[in-house]
């Protein structure tokens, strides 16, 4: 305990160094805060399936033209991101209540998955299908807010947009099939499981933002992110596909300079 508080002293310390140093280099504006924050999206491809998840990889060897799996059989879908945050923010002097928050995103470990199944498992006739795609993700992210604030409670809503580069990802494809497109006899089930090598691409997101922050110790700010908004994911030598950002959650903690 004494050493968190002696680390959010040094940080006081900091802000307020930082602060006497920007007024002079940045005339009408001041950094209004820092910090880190993290959580969850789900950031969902439109129209999501094994076709898609496909296109997306290199070298792909695997037909997918005939498979036995219609829309209904989509028995499971899971577009999960965790994220993290690094920002820093702006506020006009004039306007002190709109603020320029500026951010270093990270994806880590994003997995979009889709799963097809027929019949009864462990059944002669059962089959099934199951791709997923996981890859990483660096971006810039600017968001304009607008912010009301209480002696201990911030609230802000606004809109953003970030940029980013989707790389190190991998595609999956397991299952069993009965069709002859995997075996030579349709009446023997075979079992598969393939990797494919995922393609790079350029991912953009337009959302708006609202969230909540409690003050603590006179310049620390916890507080709490909601996102919601559209996008779109273009591979290099793929598909460009929309999507759709169904809910970002996130937590921060912020350290706020005036």
């Amino acid at each position: 305990m004494k050493q968190l508080l002696t680390l959010l002293f040094l940080v006081e310390i900091m802000a307020g160094q930082a602060t006497a140093q920007q007024a002079a280099t940045i005339p009408n504006w001041q950094v209004a805060r820092f910090g880190i924050a993290a959580g969850g999206d789900i950031d969902m491809p439109h129209h999501l399936d094994h076709g898609y998840l496909l296109s997306t990889a290199e070298n792909v060897d695997f037909d997918a033209s005939d498979l036995p799996f219609s829309e209904g059989e989509l028995t499971k879908m899971n577009c999960d991101n965790g994220t993290f945050r690094l920002g820093l923010s702006f506020s006009p002097l004039r306007s002190p209540n709109t603020e320029w928050q500026f951010s270093l995103l990270s994806i880590d470990g994003r997995i979009d998955h889709v799963h097809y199944e027929m019949g009864t498992e462990g059944a002669s006739d059962w089959q099934y299908l199951d791709v997923s795609a996981t890859n990483k993700e660096t971006a810039v992210e600017a968001v304009f807010l607008m912010r009301d604030q209480t002696k201990h409670l911030n609230f802000s809503g606004g809109l953003g947009t970030n940029v980013g580069y989707s790389h190190g990802g991998q595609v999956r494809v397991q299952g069993i099939l009965l069709d002859d497109v995997i075996s030579d006899n349709p009446a023997t089930g075979q079992e598969f499981d393939l990797t494919y090598q995922q393609r790079d691409g350029i991912n953009q997101r337009l959302f708006l933002q609202a969230g909540m922050g409690i003050r603590f110790l006179k310049r620390m700010e916890f507080g709490f992110e909601f996102r919601k908004g559209l996008g779109y994911r273009a591979s290099f030598g793929g598909p460009t596909h929309f999507t759709i950002l169904k809910r970002s959650l996130g937590f921060s903690l912020r350290c706020t300079l005036f």
